[in-house]
């Protein structure tokens, strides 16, 4: 898959939307189930009293990711001007530790990895927002919004601050260390298509901490706070969540402390929504 041409982008949004629809048809009769979804889209009143109740927090958080999107470019400058450089620190810490990760997973797993960094985590954050709106309380929607809120808001504010590069572009970065082992560009060089769209919402610098992993994690939270109500998606998310995680290093996008720093900002966000709502 690869190319960056408009079509090709355009190409491979088909392809990844129709895989989402494909994984939403399985994913909702079996978790959310056909009687549910028939009991709540046939109550009007309930859709619309919904919709009003979550819009607030929809509305806050498409209001972080504009931000997001339309100063990315400012918030890069900014961290070039005043942001701690951190790239040759985080390796002083952890090494080759990447690099090991890529030698210990056969090359093959790419065709898993890839889409699953992908399509999967597509699939992760956007199923929730819709089963959830199938509760019998709004209160889990709510709550997954508005951590995706502070995910987000958090994470602008750590790339403004944190200057740092990927593992796959160490190498060629100032001050890299020339004995630091290789880390293959596996999602560039099998996936070309994806980080030629994916570079025109993220900034090379934005990789502390890692926000495919925290969103990733934050859904897995939420999938494990509503088992009760939706016990069939738990392992699905936490599954996928994994998967995302370990797909994040495997790939050569991120430090395994991008990693663990996504997974503290998923906790903190979990705990923050959840003053935000109660």
């Amino acid at each position: 898959m690869t190319g960056g041409s408009p079509t090709g982008a355009l190409g491979l949004v088909a392809i990844v939307a129709g895989a989402v629809l494909a994984a939403f048809a399985v994913l909702l009769p079996t978790c959310v189930g056909r009687s549910r979804i028939r009991s709540v889209l046939g109550d009007r009143d309930l859709l619309r009293d919904r919709a009003l109740g979550a819009a607030p927090y929809v509305g806050g958080l498409a209001l972080v990711l504009a931000v997001n999107k339309g100063f990315i470019r400012r918030i890069e400058a900014f961290s070039f001007e005043y942001g701690v450089r951190a790239t040759t620190a985080i390796y002083a810490v952890e090494g080759d530790l990447v690099a090991a990760v890529q030698d210990a997973i056969p090359r093959w797993a790419v065709y898993y990895f890839g889409p699953a960094y992908v399509v999967g985590y597509v699939v992760l954050l956007a199923f929730p927002l819709v089963a959830y709106a199938f509760a019998e309380r709004l209160e889990p929607l709510k709550r997954l919004i508005a951590a995706y809120a502070v995910n987000y808001a958090v994470a602008i504010a750590c790339y403004a601050w944190v200057v740092a590069y990927g593992p796959r572009n160490y190498p060629r970065v100032s001050g890299a260390d020339p004995g630091a082992a290789s880390v293959e560009p596996l999602l560039l060089e099998w996936f070309g298509g994806v980080t030629a769209l994916t570079s025109q919402v993220n900034a090379a610098t934005s990789v502390f901490p890692s926000l495919h992993t925290a969103l990733s994690v934050t859904v897995a939270f939420a999938a494990v706070t509503t088992h009760e109500e939706f016990p069939r998606w738990t392992p699905v998310a936490a599954f996928l969540a994994a998967s995302i995680v370990v797909a994040t290093v495997f790939l050569g996008i991120h430090w395994v402390t991008d990693v663990v720093a996504g997974g503290l900002l998923a906790a903190g966000s979990v705990a923050v929504a959840d003053r935000i709502v109660g």
